[in-house]
C-alpha cells in the first residue's frame, strides 16, 4: 500500500503581536499595528480537505496554505490530523465570532458520511510567552471550549471528542517560538495510522488516561 500524506488540522488563536504584550503598559501596541505588524495567511482548508484529512482512505492530498514554506515534523502534526485558525479572546479560552464560524465549518466535515463515526481529538497549543503551568492550563481551556461548542451547537456527541491541551510543548515554529501559528487548535483522528495500516476502518480506542471520563481535558495556557 502507498504511503499516504500525513494531514494536520489546528486552530489557531488571535494574533497578538509579541510587542503588543510585552510592551502594552508602554502604547507601543498600537504603533506597532499602526506600522504594520507581520501577520499570517489567512487560506484555510476547504470542508472537503478537513474531512479527507480525517479520513484514512482518502487519497486526495492537500496543502495547508497558511503554512507555505513551514516543514513541521509528525511528533507536532501527527497522522490523520488538521489545523484551523481558531481565534480566542486575549489570554481567554472565550471564542470570538470568527471562532464560531470556524468551528462550524470544523463541525460539517466532522458530520461528513465518511466521518460522522471517528473519534477526534480536540488540541490546544499555545506559543512560547508565558509559564509552562499557565499555558498548559490556557491550552486546555481553550480545547475544551471548543469541544463544547461543537456538541452543544452541532449535536456532535461528546464521547467522540476528546479534549487535550499541550501548552508551549508542541510548538509548530520552533524557529519562532511567539508566532501566532503556534498558538493554535488542532483535530486528530487518533486511529488513522493503525486504519490504514490495515486498509479498513479501526475500531474507536478508549480516551487517553490523561483525559477525564466526559473527555474533559485540564485547562492550559499561553501567554495571550
Amino acid at each position: 500500500m502507498p504511503t499516504k500524506p500525513f494531514h494536520t488540522i489546528t486552530a489557531v488563536a488571535a494574533p497578538v503581536p509579541s510587542l503588543c504584550r510585552k510592551y502594552a503598559p508602554l502604547l507601543l501596541c498600537g504603533l506597532s499595528l499602526a506600522l504594520g505588524a507581520v501577520t499570517v495567511s489567512a487560506e484555510e482548508l476547504t470542508v472537503d480537505e478537513m474531512a479527507c484529512a480525517l479520513d484514512p482512505h482518502c487519497s486526495k492530498p492537500f496543502v495547508d496554505r497558511r503554512l507555505r514554506g513551514v516543514t513541521a515534523t509528525p511528533s507536532v502534526r501527527p497522522p490523520g490530523s488538521f489545523d484551523r485558525t481558531v481565534n480566542f479572546s486575549f489570554n481567554s479560552a472565550e471564542l470570538t465570532p470568527e471562532a464560531r464560524k470556524e468551528l462550524d465549518a470544523v463541525a460539517e466535515a466532522l458530520t461528513r458520511p465518511n466521518t460522522t463515526q471517528l473519534e477526534i481529538v480536540i488540541s490546544g497549543h499555545t506559543d512560547a510567552v508565558g509559564s509552562p503551568e499557565y499555558n498548559q492550563k490556557l491550552s486546555e481551556r481553550r480545547a475544551e471550549a471548543a469541544r463544547q461548542y461543537l456538541m452543544t451547537q452541532h449535536g456532535i456527541t461528546g464521547d467522540r471528542l476528546v479534549a487535550k491541551g499541550f501548552g508551549k510543548a508542541q510548538l509548530l515554529l520552533p524557529t519562532d517560538p511567539n508566532s501566532e501559528l503556534n498558538r493554535r487548535v488542532s483535530f486528530q483522528n487518533p486511529n488513522y495510522a493503525a486504519a490504514s495500516a490495515s486498509g479498513g476502518s479501526a475500531p474507536a480506542q478508549p480516551a487517553p488516561a490523561s483525559a477525564t471520563p466526559s473527555g474533559r481535558a485540564t485547562t492550559s495556557g499561553d501567554g495571550f
